[in-house]
């Protein structure tokens, strides 16, 4: 009888495994669809392949995304894998959101995957919450209509930010177009601030206090102040993405250089293939502390997840090397991960401006940085810093007063 019954107990037991359900993940993105469908679906299905007992749902989110993942937080149906920037996965840690990358995978596996600073990006309280994904560079390259050059007297790229600065009059003043448009006051994110940081100036002193307002700081802005004054910055430059301006007005002959990843080149590739044609690319000057900054997105696992070591298993899956190298092949993006510096497609060669540029940026992904480390009520800080910078640019305050008046807010609202 006791043979029998463990025969049965053993069939009910193998029955049951053979019907078990899969287990069920959900991945939010952030911005990837339509674009670039076929990549995350083919991703997709290779780890479902490499796991059979997991199936994926794929959503794309874009401009609800970060509202959706509160309210599904909040619901208690939160996704299991989900994209996030630096600053979002910041203010979702510091808020309990999300479960740590460093319990979940260990911090000894992201230690030999991902770059140092990469995950530092992502760190807070110790541990890492962010598994780093796709990044970029704010200065990346430099890329410029050698037309406009030749007509403004000039014969080689500036080298410097200093050069920038001038080089911007000497354009305007001889062909009419602009020489560049820096980033101001960019949606979400403190644009300027990067700006500083380049030039070695400190946003915050040793016990985390703001103090972006030393006669430095306010020397440089007044630069920048001048040059919007004088009509050689777009004014919708303290509106608008720099970003999305100066793509559009490069494309019309009207901006002669721009500073950035190589994604302006896909752009200016589809809307102006002659321009294209001629762009030539070269390295970003950059500021006297010879930085580059730059962002890059994450994958998370929130708290809420029902599945967490698959969702890790996930995360871990999507921002490998493999796949992250794949991923540069369809957008020039720059990967996070370590054996990315020696990948054969990031060595230089050809004479397309997409090959050029991704070439320069592709293995440099050590050098994502944002400067500084946002603040966890940083919507709020950011909206009152870029406020002042638009005031100083407008004149309705001079550039030390908007520092004065914005470290003051941050010093008494920032929340650490």
């Amino acid at each position: 009888m006791n043979r029998m019954r463990l025969l049965a107990l053993g069939f009910a037991l193998a029955t049951g495994a053979a019907c078990a359900q899969p287990v069920e993940l959900q991945l939010w993105t952030w911005y990837l669809s339509p674009k670039f469908d076929t990549y995350v679906k083919e991703t997709v299905a290779a780890f479902e392949k490499a796991n059979p007992g997991i199936k994926v749902r794929w959503f794309d989110k874009q401009d609800s995304m970060v509202q959706d993942f509160i309210a599904s937080v909040n619901l208690g149906n939160a996704p299991d894998v989900v994209n996030l920037n630096i600053d979002e996965t910041q203010k979702a840690a510091q808020n309990g959101f999300l479960r740590a990358a460093s319990d979940l995978t260990g911090t000894s596996t992201l230690n030999a995957t991902f770059y140092p600073q990469s995950l530092r990006n992502f760190t807070t309280g110790g541990k890492v919450y962010g598994y780093p994904w796709y990044g970029w560079l704010n200065e990346g390259v430099l890329l410029y209509n050698p037309d406009l050059m030749k007509k403004a007297g000039l014969t080689r790229a500036p080298r410097s930010m200093s050069e920038m600065l001038s080089y911007a009059k000497t354009i305007k003043d001889k062909t009419g177009a602009y020489g560049w448009v820096p980033a101001l006051k960019d949606p979400n994110t403190a644009s300027f601030l990067g700006y500083f940081y380049s030039e070695g100036l400190p946003i915050y002193n040793a016990s985390g206090r703001a103090v972006f307002n030393s006669p430095a700081h306010a020397a440089l802005l007044q630069q920048y102040v001048n040059l919007f004054k004088g009509g050689y910055i777009p004014e919708d430059a303290v509106r608008r993405e720099a970003f999305q301006i100066a793509t559009e007005l490069y494309t019309q002959n009207r901006v002669a250089m721009i500073v950035g990843g190589p994604q302006a080149l896909t752009r200016i590739k589809d809307t102006n293939p002659t321009l294209y044609s001629k762009t030539v690319v070269t390295e970003a000057p950059l500021g006297k502390a010879g930085v580059q900054t730059g962002g890059s997105m994450s994958l998370v696992v929130p708290a809420a997840s029902k599945h967490p070591k698959e969702a890790a298993r996930l995360a871990a899956f999507m921002t490998n090397n493999l796949n992250q190298l794949a991923f540069a092949k369809v957008v020039p993006v720059v990967p996070t991960t370590r054996a990315a510096q020696t990948a054969a497609q990031f060595k230089k060669g050809g004479t397309d401006a997409i090959q050029e540029a991704t070439a320069l940026v592709g293995a440099s992904g050590r050098f994502i940085n944002p400067g500084y480390k946002a603040p966890g009520n940083s919507d709020d800080l950011y909206k009152n810093f870029n406020d002042n910078i638009e005031a100083a640019m407008m004149g309705k305050k001079a550039p030390q007063k908007a520092l004065n008046d914005a470290v003051a807010y941050w010093n008494a609202n920032m929340k650490k």
